[in-house]
């Protein structure tokens, strides 16, 4: 028979969340251990990786910045390849765990990585291939099978603590178990998920755990919550109506955090808690993302609780409880962490977009807590840490502070497409490396001492000493010897009484004392409970109005929406009616192009036939010259004739009528070279040169430079190579014109030509060329 106790140390005021590790020696620290593990390329992806393995320790990984690749190592305590079994990673990691766990120290393991690193393959596995958790739970049962405490011995008080049953009690609890299950119809089972409906299970590979402690009996708990969008939620609930319940942390008397109200259930077998995690997983929230089909929408953690009753006695092959007795609880926590992922390679909207927002910010709350704690180990600081930002953070905030060891096992992906992504779960992991945490060892030793010396459980056999009975008997006058005899009991009945009854005031006492001493813990943790649910009822409220404030500002942003919307309404009116005005000018100005054009091309016809006009002219000028020219050199064979008959001509004829009435030639060469014996009867026409004419000289091919003494004199001219527009004629400045042409003459020599022309303005505003001279200029042998 085992009497009821309960484990209630003496209640602490709170304190606020601050890291303790900087009052402690380094010998007694230990860094967080941090492993990674490669996930296999998958077939799809020919790539070379984006990480190198250097040794067992050490990796790099490599990245492209602006065109060049670099590269960054990074080391860690082991590194499990992709080729490294589940069992490897087992023995190597959570074995050492189990160990502590069963010499009642508290571990955490949790997976961090991007989504779709393998996480949740690391810690669950496969049926025939299982992971961490899996073959924890095997190996523990393996080991404990034949220690177990009978069920509903050892029992939860609701309050992260335990409570020692007597038989009877742990018997009535078990019937009341065995007729729920009998009441309970198997399509409702099915309906809600009941926890034995299915039948799951994974490969048991027999592992034990020696240096078991054999003088004790064991019990194990499993409990499995969810945080989702910073709500904590325990899976194994019954949900009230279609969703689950949203749990509060709250802190117990050893001030660590735990889940208020959550199910905590014992179980005997793998096989039932391998089937209490697949009930729990099925109402875990999953959902699809671009990365990765099935992708856990929150964080998961699968507590297991080994709680051991120590100093059993045993008596006839049956366990006894001892007058001093010690319960030892150890707690391994894995937890697996929602993959990090950003939204612009995820693709998420709505929902999905929300939880991918809250899982980012509780693994940022998680890293700031991080580097805090290594900030203050390495300044000696005691800066504040923010545990209260997020609820992942917040319950897992004893382990930080030295309740328990810390080991991490970081899961990499390493395809090139997850390599910036990598590249921040590596600065973290390497980060994590630096914070130390308090050796469970030195803080067990303490919560022992203090257990054995303030709140050792006591376990009584039998109850309260009994007194004697006094003897009943009848008596007979007759029979006086009789009488005496019955007295003579009845006072060593009264002496053996009153002897015994020191022994059972001091018990009644102790026990008095006892109980006055539960009153007083269970007043002061009513006391708390009190200022707690005060504290929470005044959060409460300030969260209220604050929705309200929240609510009444979302009216006025409504407002302000409305507002914006209809201006905006206005606006695209307006920028319409912009459009329609911009395409009316625009189909304007196209329409000005073509008139332009057309312009252009009527004014390039004109200038065409205008050319062909001049050429004609000049044509018809150039034959008139020519046959001038030829009636002066039959003048010119009769002068010859003359002369050499000595006879003196006193007067040369020029020919007086002349075809071309521009044309008003000088005297011919000869002329020139018999000037000394010759007078001229026609004496030179010269034109007069106005100071202020402006010449527009047009030079239509490039001229052979001239070798005459006598030059064209222009002084002040506009030289152009073509005439391409009307102003080049119509300046009002210019009043003279001169074309300037040379060609071969019949003897092969250079003959430059100025055709010279007055620009008479017209009464359109144009202008017109009148041409009214030619100067030629030539050079000849002179005895040609």
């Amino acid at each position: 028979m085992f009497a009821a106790t309960k484990f209630t140390p003496t209640p602490r005021k709170l304190r606020r969340e601050k890291t303790t590790l900087s009052s402690n020696s380094d010998c007694d620290k230990e860094p967080v251990h941090v492993y990674c593990r490669l996930r296999p390329l998958s077939e799809n992806n020919e790539a070379t990786p984006c990480v190198k393995l250097l040794s067992h320790q050490e990796l790099s990984l490599m990245y492209e910045s602006k065109g060049i690749r670099k590269e960054i190592r990074y080391k860690f305590k082991h590194i499990f390849t992709a080729y490294s079994t589940q069992k490897e990673i087992f023995d190597h990691v959570a074995y050492p765990l189990l160990e502590d766990l069963m010499k009642g120290k508290n571990a955490l393991l949790f997976t961090y990585g991007v989504t779709g690193s393998g996480k949740t393959y690391t810690l669950t596995g496969e049926q025939n291939n299982p992971g961490i958790m899996p073959r924890c739970i095997d190996t523990i049962f393996n080991s404990v099978g034949e220690f177990q405490a009978p069920k509903f011995v050892i029992k939860s008080d609701k309050m992260n603590g335990f409570e020692v049953q007597t038989e009877d009690d742990a018997m009535q609890d078990r019937m009341t178990e065995v007729r729920a299950k009998s009441k309970t119809p198997k399509s409702a089972r099915k309906v809600n998920g009941d926890r034995l409906g299915d039948r799951f299970s994974y490969a048991n590979n027999g592992m034990k755990i020696p240096l078991l402690n054999e003088n004790s009996l064991y019990a194990v708990f499993v409990s499995y919550i969810e945080i989702y969008n910073n709500t904590v939620y325990d899976l194994l609930d019954e949900p009230t109506g279609k969703s689950l319940q949203n749990k509060i942390l709250r802190e117990d008397s050893q001030k660590n955090m735990y889940v208020n109200g959550v199910v905590e259930i014992e179980v005997k077998s793998a096989q039932e808690a391998f089937e209490i995690f697949n009930a729990g997983q099925k109402r875990k929230r999953m959902g699809c993302t671009a990365l990765n089909a099935e992708s856990s929408r929150s964080h998961s953690i699968f507590n297991i609780r080994v709680v051991q009753l120590e100093q059993i006695m045993w008596s006839n092959g049956k366990p006894t409880v001892p007058d001093r007795n010690l319960i030892t609880v150890g707690q391994l926590s894995l937890v697996d962490l929602a993959g990090s992922e950003r939204t612009s390679r995820t693709q998420n909207t709505g929902t999905r977009l929300k939880e991918a927002s809250s899982i980012n910010n509780s693994l940022m709350t998680l890293r700031t807590c991080f580097e805090i704690l290594r900030e203050n180990q390495r300044s000696k600081g005691n800066k504040m840490v923010p545990y209260r930002d997020s609820r992942l953070t917040y319950l897992f905030k004893s382990y930080f502070e030295g309740e328990g060891s810390v080991q991490m096992i970081v899961c990499v992906n390493p395809s090139f497409d997850d390599c910036d992504e990598n590249m921040h779960v590596m600065k973290f992991a390497e980060m994590s490396q630096d914070v130390k945490i308090v050796k469970s060892e030195s803080k067990n030793i303490m919560k022992k001492t203090i257990t054995r010396n303030q709140t050792p459980a006591k376990v009584k056999i039998g109850g309260f000493t009994i007194l004697p009975d006094i003897p009943i008997g009848k008596f007979d006058i007759e029979n006086i010897e009789e009488i005496g005899t019955y007295i003579e009991k009845v006072g060593r009945a009264l002496k053996q009484r009153k002897a015994k009854s020191k022994t059972v005031d001091k018990e009644i006492k102790e026990a008095s004392d006892d109980f006055r001493k539960r009153l007083v813990e269970l007043n002061q943790e009513s006391v708390l409970s009190k200022t707690e649910i005060r504290s929470f009822k005044q959060v409460i409220h300030k969260q209220r109005q604050k929705t309200q404030n929240l609510e009444i500002k979302i009216k006025d942003l409504e407002t302000v929406n409305a507002d914006q919307a209809s201006k905006n309404d206005e606006l695209q009116d307006v920028i319409r009616s912009l459009h329609n005005i911009i395409n009316e000018k625009d189909l304007k100005l196209n329409q000005n192009i073509l008139e332009k054009e057309k312009t252009k091309q009527k004014i390039a016809l004109a200038s065409e036939k205008m050319s062909q006009e001049l050429d004609a002219k000049l044509r018809k000028q150039r034959e008139h010259l020519n046959a001038a020219m030829k009636a002066k050199d039959v003048q010119l064979r009769k002068v010859r004739e003359i002369l050499n008959t000595e006879t003196i001509v006193a007067t040369v004829e020029t020919p007086a009528e002349t075809e071309n009435p521009l044309m008003q030639t000088p005297k011919s060469n000869i002329d020139h070279l018999h000037r000394r014996n010759m007078a001229s009867s026609t004496p030179r026409r010269r034109r007069s040169r106005s100071v202020g004419d402006v010449w527009l000289e047009h030079n239509s091919v490039k001229p052979v430079p001239l070798g005459t003494v006598l030059q064209p004199t222009m002084k002040k001219r506009k030289s152009v190579t073509k005439l391409t527009k009307a102003s080049d004629i119509t300046n009002v400045k210019q009043s003279k014109y001169c074309l300037l042409a040379q060609e071969q003459d019949i003897d092969g020599e250079v003959e430059t030509k100025l055709y010279k022309a007055d620009i008479v303005p017209t009464c359109g505003g144009g202008a017109q060329v009148i041409f009214n001279d030619v100067e030629r200029l030539r050079q000849e042998s002179p005895t040609s």
